[in-house]
């Protein structure tokens, strides 16, 4: 079993979160060794605010928590949903084991496949198994973005995640891991395959109606099947915000022998282990 959180930077856990999501900002403290859930703040898409618009998040994370200190001192992360966010996953017959040639060569194949210039992104990446690269794209100015407002707000951000890639390593975690994972907040969903817990395939897409919704699972988990010759038989549902009737997804799957495969603590999933 791999653990995707191996191969990232290891960091020091903040004592408390805000998880950016399509129009709104949850505010999440560390307490009791968990993060809990203190504040929601609508209407809030964390890359149209302005130090002004973000002042009330602003205050709320200035709020020392049991330990106290200054406020600005507070070790504060961010979990993005991955709406800005490219993932592929890239096969290799040899995986070089320097690192400066693994780059360069990671990098040669997303640039035959990718039509913007790589320079612009914040690019990681990261072994899954002797064959496999995970590539994570992220906006260069989007990133500065962020990092920006947080100075201008006086919050101490030390920590900046993924949704996806947090749902990924709290799953594998997990004593059974479904064939395929539906990430979901508000429109945006997500859908990660894996093989031996292995990710292999991450699809992005957004519905409005649930048969739209229904439609482009369908279509994907066709697709697994008869690009990669995988037949998945589980799957788990990780759902932030959802305002569609989930109902009509899940009897779509057991419709097609597909069983859902409860996890623990889905409603934090989302959020660093």
């Amino acid at each position: 079993m791999v653990i995707i959180e191996n191969y990232f930077i290891h960091y020091k856990r903040p004592a408390q979160l805000v998880f950016a999501g399509e129009n709104y900002l949850d505010i999440y403290k560390y307490v009791n060794k968990s993060f809990q859930k203190t504040r929601t703040f609508d209407n809030a898409p964390i890359f149209d605010l302005t130090a002004e618009s973000f002042g009330a998040a602003a205050r709320e994370l200035s709020v020392a928590g049991a330990g106290g200190g200054a406020a600005n001192a507070i070790d504060t992360g961010i979990i993005l949903n991955s709406a800005y966010y490219i993932f592929n996953i890239i096969e290799f017959e040899k995986i070089p084991f320097r690192e400066g040639l693994r780059k360069e060569i990671v990098e040669w194949r997303l640039r035959k496949v990718f039509p913007e210039n790589i320079e612009d992104y914040d690019h990681q990446f990261y072994k899954l198994d002797k064959n496999k690269i995970l590539s994570i794209l992220f906006k260069k100015s989007l990133k500065e973005k962020i990092e920006k407002l947080f100075t201008q707000s006086r919050v101490n951000l030390t920590y900046m995640g993924n949704s996806t890639i947090n749902s990924i390593d709290n799953v594998l975690r997990q004593k059974s891991s479904p064939d395929f994972l539906i990430e979901i907040d508000s429109n945006l969903f997500i859908v990660v395959f894996q093989k031996h817990s292995v990710p292999f395939y991450i699809r992005k897409f957004r519905g409005e109606h649930e048969d739209e919704v229904v439609s482009e699972v369908v279509k994907t988990i066709n697709y697994i099947k008869n690009s990669y010759a995988q037949t998945p038989h589980t799957y788990s549902i990780i759902a932030n915000r959802c305002e569609l009737n989930l109902d009509v997804v899940k009897q779509e799957l057991l419709g097609q022998d597909i069983r859902a495969l409860d996890l623990k603590n889905k409603d934090k999933l989302f959020l660093p282990g």
